[in-house]
């Protein structure tokens, strides 16, 4: 009763501005709670109204979050979340990820003999987590968001359960993600054992007044919390998980991991470092050792990636490298984002991009993996443009944007990330990143060559595309090229979102 008695009112009411940010959140719980319903209903055969739930469930809550609020901020349960445009802006990205991963996976679950309802709700629950990831404002929060999209992706990745090889990816993801799980929480630990809170905007004020009270205490949480953000995107030296968990896991689930998961750590991190004062509020000896640690990752992970994607025959361990290369590019866009006068908006955008030629492409190997998720190597794509041109135009139009070729989105995102580095007199990085850009042209057009110049090995495998998931590739397509012949629509919008920070 006496703990009771010191909670303050005013943090168990909200306000209408406040309920109507929070309508997404309670959207997705709530669509999610009904499809668990649905699912364990008597004499209901759960496969289409669980698969309809959460698809609309994706739709609603996409368009409440593109259409609440007031481009103000609001500052939600005591400071532990924030509703404003940068979180609307990554909403959209993660229940975008959601909704086409669902379309594409409805016919797969049917050929794999796979489909149960509990799928669909573990993406729903890891796109939660995402979308509490990209609001959070103190660290706890921020563990809790990414344990309940860590927990969920983990069974996903091992979803085919009577495969071996599934069964060996979701056991390295658990115990490698469980392991960098802890190093942020034992980081966040210090950091509250240093500052006296876990809430970021105390901790920048309790720098900024006892800046002799930095110690290695601090210093060494920062660097655990860094160190858990950096294994999340897969960034050298932490990113020897990724091929081996990405060529394991489901096609669609590979697509949803390498979009959402690697979108909501970077928009997480991106906070933290803006809230944080990066650049601005932070001490200079901090910032320097950020910039040194930051600057080997980025270097290393831009060639490291690109190099070992050039020895790869299948296509989901070549994406996996690739996926590593573009952490790279995303990471030199977090350095140049606090002396570049378009700040971290090339970066942001960069994200949105990634993500629709990405998830574009592992919905197409959805569409051409055989049983088992074989007939995913470079030779099986031989002849496809002959048997079925709109899927070969559409891989190739989200390899091109990829490798950076204009008029493609990647061209555009790629333009500003190295000519924000540019700005920022990030030089050496910049030319690293357009020499291992170009580097990655040669293992995409590969992928082209076999697809329109070999002819057919041995007898192509009969193609049943769905309507869902044929909507999702026009989707993507249209956004890849659309930012690409016009991009200065997204980037506003990734302007908008940035200064909401």
């Amino acid at each position: 009763m006496e703990v009771l008695k010191t909670i303050r009112p005013e943090l168990l009411t909200l306000s209408q501005e406040q309920l109507n940010c929070l309508l997404p959140y309670f959207t997705v719980f709530g669509g999610t709670c009904l499809s668990i319903l649905l699912s364990v209903w008597g004499g209901l055969k759960p496969k289409w109204p669980v698969f309809l739930v959460t698809s609309l469930t994706c739709i609603i809550a996409m368009l409440l979050g593109s259409s609440s609020g007031d481009g103000t901020s609001h500052t939600l349960f005591n400071g532990m979340m924030v509703a404003d445009t940068y979180s609307q802006f990554f909403n959209v990205i993660f229940l975008g990820a959601a909704l086409f991963t669902i379309f594409s996976s409805f016919r797969y679950l049917d050929d794999e003999k796979l489909q149960h309802p509990e799928y669909y709700v573990l993406v729903m629950f890891a796109a939660l987590g995402m979308m509490l990831m990209a609001s959070a404002l103190d660290l706890i929060v921020i563990f809790i968001a990414l344990e309940l999209m860590s927990l969920s992706v983990y069974i996903l990745v091992g979803f085919r359960r009577n495969d071996r090889k599934s069964n060996e990816a979701a056991m390295k993801y658990f115990i490698l993600g469980s392991a960098a799980s802890a190093v942020l929480l034992y980081g966040s630990a210090l950091i509250y054992g240093a500052t006296g809170s876990t809430e970021i905007r105390s901790v920048l004020k309790f720098l900024q007044e006892h800046p002799q009270s930095l110690n290695p205490i601090f210093g060494l949480g920062f660097a655990l919390v860094l160190f858990g953000f950096l294994f999340k995107v897969a960034s050298v030296p932490f990113h020897m998980w990724m091929p081996d968990v990405y060529e394991g896991a489901p096609v669609p689930v590979t697509g949803f991991m390498t979009t959402g998961l690697k979108a909501a750590a970077f928009a997480t991190f991106v906070r933290i470092l803006a809230t944080m004062g990066y650049g601005n509020g932070i001490s200079a000896a901090i910032q320097n050792h950020l910039h040194d640690v930051l600057w080997v990752s980025c270097a290393l992970t831009m060639l490291l990636g690109n190099f070992i994607a050039l020895t790869q025959v299948n296509l989901k361990r070549m994406l996996a490298y690739s996926s590593i290369a573009h952490t790279g590019y995303l990471l030199l866009g977090i350095l140049s984002g606090t002396r570049s006068e378009l700040g971290f908006a090339p970066g942001v955008m960069y994200i949105l991009v990634y993500a629709a030629m990405n998830l574009g492409a592992f919905v197409i190997l959805t569409l051409l993996a055989a049983e088992g998720d074989s007939k995913l190597n470079l030779h099986d794509l031989s002849g496809v443009a002959r048997r079925h041109p709109w899927l070969a135009f559409a891989m190739s139009v989200f390899l091109l944007s990829m490798a950076g070729i204009p008029p493609t989105a990647g061209f555009a995102a790629k333009y500003l990330v190295f000519y924000s580095a540019i700005q920022a007199n990030e030089i050496p990085l910049a030319v690293i990143g357009v020499l291992s850009s170009a580097v990655s042209v040669y293992y995409y057009l590969r992928v082209l060559v076999y697809m329109y110049m070999k002819e057919p090995v041995g007898s192509p495998p009969v193609l049943r595309i769905s309507l869902w998931s044929g909507l999702g590739v026009a989707a993507m397509i249209l956004i890849t090229i659309q930012v690409g012949v016009l991009p200065e629509r997204m980037i506003d919008l990734a302007k908008r979102a940035v200064l909401s920070l």
